[in-house]
């Protein structure tokens, strides 16, 4: 089909639709969704106290991010006397429900791209529209599972992410508990606390997300065939005797009200 053409037989009032504006905001809505998942890393400190000693006090940076795969994050030690960088993992493995969330937020970015596209430029362009109205349900129904499972997921993966990053768990739980051990080193929490601010906004985001497109499968399916025959009018289902064909003859016969001629 010619661009040019295309652009004259744009349909921009789809986006006054419902259908239309919903999918515009889940296009933004995806962005934000997983924009804010995937930018949530951070650091948090705490302090390794030597032999009792304010002046040999350490702080250890450790820092995080997407995907979040924290028994991979080194928590690395260079203090009391030790000669070598002792490598510490913290717990935590919060990779696969970060990523399905991601996964889930860019394809819904996509597709929420292609719709627009579809209703804009090329719905009003097919005289049958059936098999794509059908298709936009279905994929509609299907990203409204995927963003409540994603995001049920990813809310419980940042509770997680939580309890993993507060210092005096790292500190009691981790391996850098074997640093701690000695009566001559004290660790605390001191310094920096990790920011969730974007994990936060990102849960929100997804269930905000789930809400759009599980409230747009009604607009979907008022487009596809099945509503159209739904509200079909009776006339249509049930067509009337022909005209000039007097009430009573449909049989072939003139019957009078009192049944005589």
């Amino acid at each position: 089909m010619d661009p040019a053409e295309m652009m004259t037989n744009s349909n921009m009032r789809v986006l006054k639709e419902p259908r239309g504006f919903l999918k515009l905001l889940q296009f933004i809505f995806a962005i934000f969704a997983f924009a804010t998942a995937s930018g949530g890393g951070s650091h948090f400190q705490f302090s390794v106290t030597c032999n009792a000693s304010a002046d040999d006090t350490k702080m250890v940076d450790i820092y995080y991010s997407y995907p979040y795969r924290l028994e991979d994050v080194p928590v690395t030690s260079k203090f009391c006397g030790n000669a070598t960088t002792t490598v510490y993992p913290m717990i935590g493995n919060e990779n696969s429900s970060a990523e399905y969330f991601v996964t889930i937020g860019v394809f819904a970015f996509l597709y929420s791209l292609v719709a627009l596209t579809m209703y804009v430029f090329v719905e009003g362009q097919f005289g049958d529209k059936n098999l794509w109205s059908k298709a936009d349900l279905f994929i509609t129904t299907a990203f409204a599972i995927f963003w409540f499972t994603s995001s049920s997921a990813w809310a419980a993966a940042v509770a997680d992410i939580k309890w993993s990053t507060y210092a005096p768990n790292v500190i009691e739980h981790g391996d850098i508990v074997k640093q701690c051990s000695p009566e001559n080193v004290v660790c605390t929490n001191a310094g920096l606390n990790a920011s969730y601010a974007n994990l936060n906004v990102s849960i929100l985001f997804g269930f905000l997300n789930f809400i759009l497109w599980a409230g747009n499968i009604w607009f979907t399916y008022k487009e596809t065939p099945w509503h159209a025959q739904r509200n079909e009018p009776a006339e249509k289902k049930y067509p009337s005797p022909a005209l000039g064909t007097p009430t009573g003859m449909e049989g072939g016969t003139l019957s009078s009200p009192t049944g005589q001629i």
